[in-house]
C-alpha cells in the first residue's frame, strides 16, 4: 500500500514540475505528450489502487493497458528524435513485433483482464533498451551532445534506459530464487532512479535544447 501511495505522489510531483516548467517544453510536441503521459500514468495508479484495495477487483487489465500505451508512447517519443531512416524502420519493426506478440498472448495464452503479461513486459524492455541505444547513436552525431545535460530528452531517455536495463536481470533473479519481495523492492528502487532522472531533467534543462 505504501508503494502505491508513493507512485501516486511521485506522478503528482512530476506533473507539478512539468506544469511549473511548461515554458521549457511548450515548443516540443513530444515533451508535451510526455506530460500528458505522466497524467495518464497518475490516473492509472489511482485506478489500480482503488480497484485493488477498495473494490477488490483484479487490476491486471489496468496495467496491461498501461504497458502497451507506455511502449507505444516511448516509441513515438524516440522516433521524434531519430532522423536515420534505417533506425526509424527498425524501431517501427520492433513496434509491429511487440503489438503482434501482445495480441497473440491476449488471444491464445493469457487472460487480458486477469493476468499480467510479464513476457510482453520483458520483451518491451528489451526492445526499448535497443531503441534508446539507437537514439544515443543519433545523439552522438548531433551538436546537442555538447549540451546534453541541458536536454530533457536526454534525462528522460536515461531514466528509461536505467529502469529497462535493470528490470530484466532483477526479474530473472527474483523468479530463480522464488522471492517476489526482492523483485518488488528492487523495481521500486529502479522507479525512484528513473523519477530522479525525470526530475533532474525538468529542473536543469533549457528550452533551446528541448526542441
Amino acid at each position: 500500500m505504501l508503494q502505491k501511495y508513493f507512485f501516486i505522489c511521485n506522478y503528482l510531483l512530476l506533473i507539478a514540475l512539468g506544469i511549473y516548467h511548461y515554458k521549457k517544453i511548450i515548443d516540443s510536441p513530444p515533451l508535451k505528450m510526455f506530460l500528458f503521459f505522466l497524467v495518464y500514468s497518475f490516473f492509472t495508479e489511482v485506478a489500480g489502487m482503488c480497484c485493488a484495495f477498495y473494490f477488490k477487483v483484479n487490476t491486471a487489465f489496468i496495467y496491461n493497458s498501461w504497458n502497451i500505451v507506455s511502449y507505444l508512447f516511448y516509441t513515438y517519443f524516440f522516433l521524434s528524435k531519430i532522423s536515420s531512416q534505417n533506425k526509424r524502420r527498425l524501431i517501427k519493426i520492433f513496434t509491429i513485433i511487440f503489438i503482434i506478440l501482445f495480441l497473440i498472448n491476449a488471444l491464445f495464452f493469457q487472460k487480458y483482464m486477469n493476468q499480467i503479461f510479464i513476457s510482453n513486459i520483458i520483451l518491451g524492455k528489451i526492445l526499448m533498451i535497443v531503441t534508446v541505444m539507437l537514439y544515443y547513436t543519433e545523439l552522438l552525431k548531433s551538436d546537442l551532445i555538447l549540451n546534453i545535460k541541458e536536454s530533457l530528452f536526454f534525462w528522460i531517455s536515461l531514466g528509461i534506459f536505467i529502469y529497462s536495463i535493470g528490470f530484466i536481470p532483477v526479474f530473472v533473479i527474483a523468479e530463480y530464487i522464488s522471492y517476489q519481495g526482492a523483485f518488488r523492492y528492487i523495481t521500486f528502487g529502479l522507479n525512484i532512479l528513473m523519477s530522479l532522472c525525470f526530475i533532474t531533467g525538468f529542473l536543469i534543462s533549457k528550452k533551446q535544447y528541448n526542441m
